[in-house]
């Protein structure tokens, strides 16, 4: 059986607020059941996904300045990989591990998990995906990485063995470990800004995930927040895809075949039902709720029961929180979690 709860609410990853503590804190209080760690973004370009990523893969420089990630030109292409693949093979998890400097927000809440009475049994993380990195990270020329298959294939490993570090510091807490591997840049696959095939798109984030399965029982996830070819997600070897269902569920639904085969074959939904833009301002938990309810019901339409459904879903914002003021973000967490106890009520009379 899964150790997720149907319904239960977990968060993207970026926050608005600058005390660690109590951002991991307000995330145990708003989303108990699955409690991502907050990623500061406030607190400088380490902070972000890109960047934290970045640490640990050899022959990559982070810009603090210019806020790039790029090869650096003074390592050897051939020193890097040989580097990285020897880490990689080794097992050791030490040199793809997270410094407390630029994950604040993950040490806080592993802090706050390791007490007797926090009750947390499953902890969530996220990563920046394959493709994303690799579109986001340039060479000396100023191209993307991912027009290059070596390299792009060398990330994948790096990446897998980031997300394993991870998931082995919830283990070592004796909880289990949910990791999503972040895709935004697949919201432009299909266009000149990513001109590669689906072909490629798949093989990146499979070999990815593959990689990060050899280590253990690892539930793995994918947020995309815009719209995409959905069957990149839906058809790949993933547990949960998480997307913004409050402004593409239309989009996703078009996708019915692939959307039989995922949750066939036991995939969870993550719901973006919380915008975080500036429709929050106009959404309450009311509006939001009508909704969901609206979403699951035509959903059912194409073929999976209205329980089948909720049994396989989860709830999040619509995209990460972090360029929201702290209080509208905490706002957001709120309806969150009354759209949650919603959920699992509506469930539970079924």
């Amino acid at each position: 059986m899964s150790p997720l709860t149907p319904l239960a609410a977990t968060g993207i990853g970026s926050v608005p607020f600058t005390d660690p503590a109590a951002a991991a804190a307000l995330t145990l209080k708003y989303l108990p059941e699955l409690p991502c760690w907050p990623q500061m973004v406030r607190l400088g370009f380490p902070e972000e996904m890109v960047a934290q990523a970045a640490r640990g893969l050899p022959g990559l420089k982070v810009d603090l300045e210019a806020k790039t990630v790029q090869i650096d030109p003074d390592v050897p292409r051939d020193e890097a990989l040989a580097r990285l693949y020897e880490e990689v093979w080794s097992g050791d998890l030490a040199p793809f591990a997270m410094e407390e400097g630029e994950a604040r927000g993950f040490f806080a809440l592993l802090q706050i998990c390791a007490s007797s009475g926090s009750g947390v049994h499953v902890m969530k993380g996220q990563l920046s995906g394959p493709v994303t990195f690799a579109g986001m990270v340039k060479d000396q020329e100023g191209k993307p990485c991912l027009f290059d298959r070596e390299l792009t294939l060398a990330f994948c490993q790096g990446l897998a063995r980031k997300a394993v570090w991870q998931a082995q510091k919830f283990w070592d807490l004796g909880k289990e470990a949910v990791i999503f591997l972040d895709e935004p840049y697949l919201s432009g696959f299909g266009s000149a800004y990513l001109p590669i095939s689906k072909g490629e798109v798949t093989e990146i984030i499979t070999q990815t995930l593959d990689a990060v399965r050899e280590a253990g029982p690892i539930i793995l996830g994918s947020h995309c927040c815009g719209n995409t070819d959905w069957s990149l997600l839906l058809e790949a070897p993933l547990d949960i895809l998480n997307f913004d269902s409050y402004g593409y569920f239309d989009s996703l639904v078009l996708y019915d075949r692939a959307l039989k085969g995922f949750l066939g074959r036991g995939g969870w939904l993550a719901w973006g039902l919380v915008p975080t833009g500036e429709a929050l301002e106009d959404e309450t938990a009311d509006s939001l709720w009508q909704r969901f309810q609206g979403q699951v019901e035509q959903l059912a339409k194409q073929g999976p029961g209205v329980k089948e459904i909720l049994s396989q879903s989860l709830l999040t914002p619509a995209c990460g929180l972090g360029y929201l003021s702290p209080e509208a973000a905490t706002r957001a967490l709120a309806i969150l979690a009354e759209l949650s106890a919603r959920g699992q009520g509506w469930l539970a009379a079924l």
